[in-house]
């Protein structure tokens, strides 16, 4: 077309066309029908049904590549920082420029770690063994090969910052990532439930609680008099730890207890200002409640440190560093800790409570995925009985066998329609079984033409998905002609995404048929299992109705 309406989204729009008598053109969420009448008279219909998920535009499509990207690389970038930091802390030269030197080589040598993290963590769910394959070679065999040049190349070793411990911290954060992955696919049983606990904002404060106190005891006992001598450096002598272990002990329980007084100001932020008090009377409130909170726990809080052994007259663990447990520091260090604590308690509050939201209408999806499976049956059965029926009024021969292919399909239906994922090859059985059937009732009016994928048991896909396509182009096509007709099937396996194509013929004298369940149940269903995983189109034009479906199949 040449001209077209200034606003697809209307209702309707009807626009002149120097070819045609008129074109109208209706829309709505689902199709685009258009009517040509050109000048010598004849007519033509077309009709276009799409999913939203056909063609999604380039820049959500890098959107959504990058947010991936962000999302699996975030946790090792996190790592990286992390080890240069610390050995910039231990740098007699503490500069600007040796941090993002030091930075940009750490990142050079781990590259191929963050490379096998990401292809990793892409075959994972297709194919386990090759993702092991693949972080292998990066989180093993690539380390062993640095640390080997290193032990046998001194220009080497003395270029190279990678160390055991930021490998270490690379292995942790793969892992990590790994495991919450896992945890998201994983069943909601009972063991799941205990080790999601293990992930939650209060182990993760816990957990960083006793790493720095445990960082913090070891610093300690590797410096003589470490009070009196400040600063410290950050190194920890694993050999002078060992030899003073009761005083690594003496230390440790101490910067416990501090860190558990730092924490307890968290847990009061969460459980009680921010889901009594702020969920129920509002920010004014939520602000009093800090205030009182910070006037009243500071000084008891730091009544409590300043009984410490390792307090000394001239120095305290207080922020203050004093022994006035009323001083402004202090007050000043509390109203801190809840500001920076409530952005991200309020942050994985709104997590959860999404969470919750994902799971109910998860729910509410497979409920209605269940009741859409349940109309399959029925709308097939009817179609099949009918056929039956008319071959049992002529005295057909062929209507016993006619009852076994019904079985066989029934059989199907009943047990394996249930299933959430069957074979390729279960499906394409399927469909052949009514091929069968149908040849049956047809006869010779029909024209077979079919074409079936190559290595169907290598795939999964969701079951009695494919049927609608085909029973659809039998009921609108086949069974109203009068003449002969055709059925043209084309099945094929690409790159692990299934593409289907159906064609038939229709009569000439029928332009419009009523659709029924069929395929607003078909499309319902693929929007509930495939996700922005498929393509579904309807195309009519003169005698001729295709279908084209397109969607990503699973490995078994």
């Amino acid at each position: 077309m040449d001209d077209k309406p200034a606003d697809l989204h209307d209702k309707t729009a009807l626009v002149l066309h120097r070819r045609c008598k008129f074109t109208f053109i209706s829309k709505n969420a689902n199709f685009v029908i258009i009517w040509l009448t050109s000048a010598n008279g004849s007519a033509t219909l077309r009709k276009t049904v799409q999913d939203d998920t056909m063609h999604l535009p380039k820049l959500s499509q890098v959107k959504t590549r990058f947010s991936y990207l962000a999302d699996n690389q975030l946790p090792l970038l996190a790592a990286l920082l992390l080890e240069a930091s610390i050995r910039h802390f231990s740098l007699v030269g503490q500069t600007v420029p040796a941090y993002l030197l030091l930075a940009l080589q750490l990142l050079a040598e781990s590259a191929p770690l963050l490379l096998a993290h990401y292809v990793s963590s892409q075959y994972a769910q297709r194919n386990i063994g090759r993702a092991v394959c693949v972080w292998t070679a990066g989180f093993v065999l690539y380390p062993i090969l640095l640390f080997t040049l290193a032990d046998q190349l001194p220009a080497f070793a003395g270029w190279s910052v990678f160390s055991v411990q930021g490998w270490v911290f690379l292995l942790c954060a793969s892992a990590g990532y790994g495991l919450s992955r896992w945890l998201v696919r994983r069943p909601r049983t009972t063991r799941f439930q205990l080790i999601s606990k293990l992930f939650s904002l209060d182990a993760v404060l816990l957990l960083l609680m006793l790493v720095w106190a445990f960082a913090w005891a070891g610093i300690f006992a590797s410096t003589d008099d470490p009070v009196r001598n400040q600063p410290l450096k950050a190194v920890i002598n694993s050999e002078t730890v060992i030899v003073n272990f009761d005083l690594f002990l003496i230390y440790l329980w101490q910067f416990l207890l501090i860190g558990s007084a730092v924490l307890s100001l968290c847990w009061v932020n969460r459980y009680w200002l921010i889901r009594r008090v702020l969920a129920r009377s509002g920010v004014f409130a939520y602000v009093a409640g800090c205030l009182i909170s910070i006037l009243l726990l500071t000084p008891l809080l730091g009544a409590v440190v300043l009984m410490l052994p390792m307090n000394i007259p001239e120095f305290t663990f207080l922020p203050s560093q004093d022994h006035n447990i009323f001083a402004p520091d202090n007050y000043r260090f509390s109203f801190f800790v809840l500001l920076l604590s409530a952005p991200v308690i309020l942050a994985f509050e709104r997590q959860q409570q999404e969470k919750a939201l994902a799971e109910v209408a998860q729910q509410q999806s497979a409920t209605e995925l269940q009741l859409l499976q349940q109309q399959v049956n029925p709308h097939f059965l009817f179609n099949t009985l009918n056929n039956l029926y008319a071959l049992t009024l002529a005295n057909s021969a062929e209507a016993p066998n006619m009852v076994m292919q019904l079985a066989n399909l029934l059989r199907y239906t009943v047990y394996d329609g249930q299933a959430q994922r069957v074979k390729l090859a279960q499906e394409v059985q399927y469909l052949q079984n009514f091929l069968a059937l149908q040849r049956i009732r047809s006869a010779d009016k029909c024209q077979l033409s079919v074409s079936w994928p190559e290595q169907a048991e290598q795939w999964q896909i969701a079951p009695l998905l494919l049927i609608i396509v085909l029973e659809n182009a039998f009921k609108h096509g086949v069974e109203p002609s009068q003449e002969n007709c055709s059925v043209e099937l084309s099945l094929k396996v690409e790159k692990g995404w299934l593409h289907m194509r159906c064609c038939n013929s229709v009569p000439a004298n029928v332009y419009k048929t009523a659709a029924g369940v069929g395929l607003d149940n078909l499309r319902r269903r693929l929007n509930l299992l495939y996700a922005g995983k498929h393509s579904f189109s309807t195309t009519q034009q003169a005698e001729r109705w295709c279908t084209e479906l397109t969607l990503e199949l699973e490995p078994c």
